[in-house]
């Protein structure tokens, strides 16, 4: 059940240089889950995962977030939040629901579903940080993120359009509430506003692959990236 779609749409082009753009995301809340009970998890669980090799990508550390090497961000690809599901029911509730939506979400795009894989991280963010403006892929192979919010309070993540980030950036500020699934195209940049409870601001977040493109990649970077979508109509 998608709530809200919103898009980057350009208007009508008069010029024949003039740029065209369609950027869409989509919002949906997830009910009737224990995220407290996930953010106890991943709470308790962090100082296990900061014991795994940072993500090292064009030097970077932290996949341009600016939370340093000392975050669960900078381990994404290191490890897949739903490698833990028998550790955690709710984290199997929590992927059912998000794979409803994506389906939704094609359906209601008019996209085929194909086979589809996925990486998943947690992000916690603490009082006085913020994710500075990252995106996750410009590449052909370039298909959708997302995110969940676990935890949090009084923070936004805030969207740009991708081809208007410079003299006047056109912007989609999207409070994060718990439960709330945010899918959007891996183009667009985003950040976050500045956590400022003591309350840690926790999200789980994805990276969606399709086949083409997990069928590249060598095997130390399929590791712990998992089958999501079979593309089977039938697939549950």
């Amino acid at each position: 059940m998608i709530i809200n779609r919103f898009n980057f749409k350009s208007p009508p082009r008069i010029s024949p240089f003039a740029p065209e753009w369609d950027y869409f995301l989509a919002e949906s809340p997830i009910e009737n889950i224990d995220y407290q009970k996930i953010a106890n998890f991943f709470l308790n669980k962090e100082q296990e995962l900061l014991k795994l090799p940072t993500t090292i990508r064009d030097g970077i550390v932290d996949g341009y977030t600016g939370l340093g090497e000392n975050s669960l961000t900078s381990r994404y690809s290191e490890y897949n939040v739903f490698q833990f599901e028998n550790e955690l029911d709710e984290l199997i509730k929590l992927r059912k629901e998000i794979f409803s939506r994506y389906c939704g979400l094609l359906h209601l795009l008019g996209v085929k579903r194909d086979k589809v894989w996925y990486q998943s991280w947690c992000n916690i963010v603490r009082k006085g940080e913020q994710m500075k403006p990252h995106l996750h892929n410009v590449s052909p192979y370039c298909y959708l993120g997302a995110h969940v919010s676990i935890q949090c309070d009084n923070t936004s993540t805030v969207y740009i359009n991708p081809i208007n980030q410079i003299n006047d950036p056109e912007i989609y500020d999207s409070p994060n509430q718990v439960g709330k699934l945010t899918i959007f195209q891996q183009n667009i940049p985003h950040y976050t506003t500045e956590h400022k409870s003591d309350k840690e601001r926790i999200t789980i977040a994805f990276d969606f692959y399709i086949d083409e493109d997990y069928n590249q990649r060598d095997d130390n970077s399929k590791k712990n990236i998992l089958l999501f979508d079979t593309g089977e109509i039938n697939d549950n």
